[in-house]
């Protein structure tokens, strides 16, 4: 029994050092390359490497040339088997004003291996809550969003493209 219990410490341990000396730096850079591909840059961040994880201060978003958003941080947690990516402080530009409110307090993109072609969303704010799911193999969003009263008075036309269900939450869904 006691060896069966040295053998999960072991790998335990094994574990939490290939996270800690993980090159977490150079997994960023790698994402960075995978985003530029899209046209998705991330420009003037402060780097902070974590012991099992990466954060970002201050990083400009934009996708094609125009700047998107200024996000405040930008914290990912690389965990073995479950990893997560939070933004907060989320300023998005002026030009999506007129469709979506500015201003959201933070936002959570989570990957496990339980559910291995799929990506957990979901983000608050002035808009109200959100929350949804991108599906890796066909590329498929769907998003339900509980809108603020800000949201349903102001930015009728966006929820027009939104399906509503009967208790009031409004859903999209569509291939990227």
């Amino acid at each position: 029994m006691v060896k069966i219990y040295k053998f999960f410490a072991y790998c335990l341990f094994f574990i939490a050092m290939l996270l800690f000396f993980l090159p977490k730096e150079n997994l960023y850079y790698l994402l960075e390359q995978e985003l530029a591909k899209k046209e998705v840059f991330i420009s003037n961040e402060k780097l902070n490497e974590e012991i099992f994880g990466i954060s970002l201060q201050d990083a400009s978003v934009s996708y094609k040339g125009i700047e998107v958003a200024q996000v405040h941080k930008i914290r990912g947690d690389f965990l073995l088997f479950y990893n997560k990516i939070s933004l907060q402080n989320i300023e998005l530009s002026s030009l999506t004003a007129s469709y979506f409110p500015s201003k959201v307090e933070d936002a959570v993109v989570i990957y496990s291996v339980l559910d291995p072609f799929v990506l957990q969303i979901s983000a608050k704010g002035t808009f109200g809550i959100l929350y949804g799911t991108y599906a890796l193999q066909d590329g498929r969003l769907k998003i339900f969003l509980k809108p603020s009263k800000l949201f349903l008075k102001s930015y009728r036309r966006t929820l027009r493209y939104m399906k509503k269900s009967e208790n009031g939450e409004y859903s999209y869904e569509k291939a990227l």
